[in-house]
């Protein structure tokens, strides 16, 4: 099936992460040009030097601080500069940190969510538009979380945020439907990355035996992580053509939370 997507500019935030890096790739499969942003310069280049053997001069890295609105800004101009517009943004980055409320040492934490979660890619949103107009009438996706439907324990930055994204989401459809453009949040489950690689590796145990130790992982209905080449594949329908109608919508890629996979082993009715 044509996605629709083939010699689009394609900016994913984050993209020197595990969904990021996959996301990448998958747009590359559909022809898009991919341009990754992140402030992990290291991590960044060593994503497009691996995609480049497959890609090469489709995938691109330039550095990018969503905590610094200048650099933002000048992200998005480079860009532009360099592929003459983008079509499809990815708002992908996220930070992590956790504690109960009543043990931050400030509010900090929650100003670091806002900036990387919501005020940056606000930023880069505007800056799109008004660098390059044809930015509203291509999509965005805005990459949230389960989290911030069901909530997560010592996570109130994280949740609070993540359920922001998806107001700026309903924003964003509505600021774009007259240009033909729109905007669809994800908000996927528990996902198999790097962090979870190296946990289970300090406690000296498979990833399947992790898995089966985890219970936010058994709560869902098959019992694993989410591979980011998953998510990345959601993203990728809900930035094409067939993600049009679902503008303003929330995708949930959480292998079956919401229809109760914590009481798998539930019997209503025993005996």
């Amino acid at each position: 099936m044509d996605l629709g997507l083939s010699d689009t500019v394609v900016v994913i935030t984050g993209g020197a992460g595990a969904i990021g890096a996959a996301t990448a790739r998958c747009f590359l499969q559909e022809g898009s040009l991919v341009v990754l942003g992140d402030r992990d310069q290291e991590r960044g280049a060593h994503v497009v030097q691996d995609l480049s053997r497959t890609f090469e001069g489709r995938i691109y890295f330039e550095p990018l601080d969503l905590l610094d609105e200048a650099s933002t800004r000048s992200f998005v101009r480079r860009v532009v500069e360099a592929h003459a517009g983008i079509d499809v943004i990815v708002n992908n980055a996220a930070v992590f940190y956790f504690d109960t409320l009543i043990d931050w040492p400030s509010l900090d934490p929650l100003d670091e969510h806002y900036h990387v979660g919501l005020r940056g890619p606000v930023a880069l949103v505007q800056e799109s538009w008004r660098c390059s107009p044809r930015s509203r009438s291509g999509s965005i996706v805005n990459v949230s979380s389960i989290a911030g439907h069901v909530g997560e324990p010592k996570a109130m930055a994280y949740t609070t945020l993540k359920a922001a994204q998806k107001g700026f989401t309903l924003s964003c459809a509505l600021e774009m439907a007259a240009y033909g453009g729109w905007a669809v949040s994800l908000s996927p489950g528990h996902t198999w990355t790097p962090v979870h690689q190296r946990r289970a590796e300090a406690e000296g145990v498979s990833r399947e035996a992790y898995e089966q130790t985890q219970a936010n992982i058994q709560s869902t209905m098959f019992g694993r992580f989410l591979e980011p080449e998953e998510v990345a594949a959601w993203i990728v329908l809900a930035a094409s053509r067939l993600g049009r109608p679902l503008t303003g919508q929330d995708i949930r890629v959480t292998q079956g939370i919401e229809p109760g996979g914590f009481n798998r082993g539930y019997e209503t009715a025993p005996g």
